[in-house]
């Protein structure tokens, strides 16, 4: 018994050495699919389920049956897959959507495709097409060929070809990078403000420490300023600070702080994270914007801004669709400058408003330097060229179907408004003559010379030498060209709508994953 005990006592002592110097588990490789058993996954006309979701049947079969159901996912792309994953956050999207759940080999290896085929298409063209719930979104989103994109991922690195299908045009990296920032604030910092009243600069009240507070939060008043001896006086730094947070959310930069000022001030860092998240996806199901010449409208921001190679953007104040007379999303081409331009008045001015000013004064027309032509078809009212004229003395012509163009304005006092949403749809921008004379990009064309020609007051069509690609857009979030995030109302509703189309997709993906559940494999 003594020897027994003895070799028992020794035969632990070989077990504990051995847990001591034993390496830790070791994790088995993922077991490969088998490409029969693939193809059968695949067989059939009926909704595929997989770990509770509905996968993208057709394009599986497509894709797999183009290899002969052989198996893709190896480790190594798996993992280039989930560090492409872990980039969805920084998009505005939730990477968890993307996830693949440890399951068998076959639906761990169609869940694996599915993923990567529904996040490239996310990057490349966004999650919702704005056709399908804005009846004036005339761009296209980009196509997606799945094919392609899953061909190149398993010729290359997966990580790297997702990476490419995002936009990367500066405006949606700047955006990008505003997220992140916007998602590390502390909502505590920004509680409500209880002013009574308009606060202006030199007033005195119990809210301004709070207020310095929550400037502080966002980074327009510097962490090393320091309060005047008088907490409670809205001093000229702290006034100054929230000049630049009006400027930023398209308010009039005066200091004053009224109702308006503190709804913008109220919003929390949460809902303005919401906010550039909607503005990334609607970049994402724009086409990229490769034209180093061209101009953007801003819809919301009521800006035009004007991109020429080599040059610093040229921005501009403009007027933009009223919110009944919504400025459509569209891209054009501009073709010509038309100096004296008549204006042919369309059918739905002449009801809604010509009439029922003719009512009120009979001279109307007359006074306004309106008259009646003879056309085939009957007569149309055109207000001639001149002071009075409704497009000023410069119109941009830039051929589309809503016939949405860029004009000049006799009344240039509504270019000092800070919201500028008060025209029929057309774009009105300030100094037109010196965006013509830059355009036009000529000797012959000098400001000098473009005024001569407007002063004889005949109406005369001067071409571009190079038409020049325009895009009508609609940022509520973005980053300007000094580098400071700005957001603007949601003017038209186009962010609500967005996202009302966003949690559809979703309830209806969750349905389908209801109603599928008999289907799994």
């Amino acid at each position: 018994m003594p020897r027994v005990g003895f070799f028992v006592r020794w035969l632990l002592v070989l077990a504990c050495i051995g847990a001591w110097i034993a390496p830790g588990p070791v994790l088995a490789a993922p077991v490969a699919a088998d490409s029969t058993a693939i193809a059968a996954s695949l067989q059939g006309n009926t909704p595929l389920m997989l770990a509770g979701h509905a996968v993208d049947k057709p394009t599986l079969t497509i894709l797999y049956a183009a290899r002969d159901f052989q198996p893709v996912w190896t480790e190594a792309r798996t993992q280039s897959f989930e560090r492409a994953v872990a980039e969805a956050e920084s998009h505005g999207l939730e990477a968890s959507a993307y996830a693949v759940k440890a399951t068998g080999p076959v639906d761990r290896e169609l869940l694996l495709s599915d993923a990567f085929l529904r996040y490239a298409s996310d990057l490349a063209r966004g999650h919702v097409a704005p056709q399908d719930f804005e009846t004036d979104w005339r761009i296209d989103r980009p196509v997606f060929d799945a094919a392609k994109v899953f061909n190149l991922a398993m010729a290359g690195d997966v990580a790297t070809v997702l990476a490419a299908l995002a936009p990367h045009e500066p405006g949606y990296e700047a955006l990008r990078a505003a997220l992140q920032r916007y998602a590390a604030y502390d909502p505590k910092a920004w509680h409500a403000l209880a002013i009574p009243s308009t606060l202006k600069p030199g007033d005195h009240s119990e809210v301004v420490p709070a207020l310095r507070d929550r400037l502080l939060a966002e980074g327009y008043l510097d962490g090393g300023a320091v309060a005047t001896s008088d907490p409670a006086l809205y001093d000229p730094a702290l006034a100054a600070a929230m000049a630049n947070f009006q400027a930023a959310h398209g308010l009039a930069p005066d200091g004053a702080i009224g109702r308006q000022t503190v709804a913008a001030l109220d919003v929390s860092p949460t809902a303005r994270v919401h906010q550039i998240r909607l503005n990334l996806e609607r970049w994402r199901a724009l086409p990229r914007i490769e034209a180093v010449d061209r101009i953007e409208v801003n819809v919301p921001a009521a800006t035009a801004t004007l991109y020429q190679e080599d040059q610093p953007p040229r921005v501009m104040r403009a007027v933009v669709g009223a919110p009944i007379h919504p400025t459509p999303i569209l891209r054009a081409r501009m073709r010509s400058v038309l100096l004296n331009p008549p204006w042919l008045v369309p059918d739905s001015i002449i009801v809604n408003e010509i009439r029922p000013a003719l009512k009120r004064d009979p001279r109307y027309l007359a006074r306004g330097g309106y008259v009646y032509l003879e056309v085939p078809d009957g007569q149309e009212l055109i207000q001639v060229p001149g002071p009075k004229n409704s497009l000023g003395r410069v119109k941009f012509e830039m051929p589309n179907p809503d016939d949405i163009y860029m004009h000049d304005t006799p009344d240039q006092r509504l270019f000092t408004q800070a919201r500028r949403y008060l025209s029929h749809g057309c774009v009105r921008v300030e100094d037109p003559r010196e965006l013509a004379h830059i355009l036009l990009g000529s000797d012959q064309w000098s400001r000098d010379a473009l005024d001569a020609a407007i002063a004889t007051g005949e109406t005369r069509s001067v071409k571009l030498t190079k038409s020049l690609p325009v895009y009508v857009l609609y940022w509520t979030a973005f980053v300007d060209p000094d580098g400071a995030v700005e957001f603007r109302d949601d003017v038209y509703g186009r962010d609500h709508r967005l996202a009302d189309a966003l949690a559809a997709r979703a309830a209806a993906d969750h349905m389908a994953a209801r109603d599928n559940k008999g289907t799994s494999s």
